[in-house]
Formats: C-alpha cells, structure tokens, sequence
C-alpha cells in the first residue's frame, strides 16, 4: 500500500505481506511523489505487482518467500 503525507512531504510504502514499510521524499506534485516512491522501492528491491485491480507491494523478505511460492 502506498500512502502519501503531503504535510510531512514523504509517501511511504507498507509491505501487503508484513509490517515492513519505506519512506521516501515526496515531490510538489502527487503524481510525481507517486512515482518517485515507486522508483525508491524498486531500487531497494521491493516487489510491486498488480493483482485483480489492485496494486501490490512486498519488501525484499518476502519478495524472497514470494519467489518461492510460499506466499499465498
């Protein structure tokens, strides 16, 4: 799940499998904040993949699990 704090300026991204999340600097405009939040998780390796609609995102941990077919 990504939410966005515009008072704060950062978005953070919650792992849909655990508690892990990931700051990240907003921009200006949501769209961009949005983007850029993308491009910090997937640089540190985190997993983001649409399912039924919905946009899914899993840490490296259980990205890792995931990969495996552990995950359900």
């Amino acid at each position: 799940m990504l939410k966005s704090d515009p008072v704060a300026g950062t978005a953070k991204i919650f792992c849909d499998s655990c508690s892990a999340s990931l700051d990240s600097v907003m921009d200006a405009d949501p769209r961009a904040a949005r983007d850029k939040a993308v491009r910090v998780a997937k640089i540190a390796r985190w997993l983001i993949e649409r399912h039924a609609g919905a946009w899914q995102h899993f840490c490296p941990a259980c990205r890792q699990t995931r990969n495996r077919g552990s995950l359900i």
